[in-house]
């Protein structure tokens, strides 16, 4: 199982976890808040969805 976990500041962070070989989790944590999802490779490269300007495709290329 591979993991990424990103500290945005100090209130905010974004940890993506493979769980399958097109199954990720991402938990997003934004002002003190905890969001999880539960998404597809493709669905993640579209970081719109997630609301984070973060460019998480070049971040999985580089498994």
């Amino acid at each position: 199982m591979k993991s990424v976990n990103i500290q945005l500041d100090e209130k905010n962070s974004l940890e993506i976890t493979q769980i399958e070989d097109n199954l990720f989790e991402v938990r997003l944590g934004m002002d003190g808040s905890m969001s999880v999802y539960y998404m597809t490779r493709e669905q993640l490269q579209n970081s719109d969805q997630l609301g984070v300007h973060l460019r998480i495709g070049s971040i999985l290329e580089k498994d």
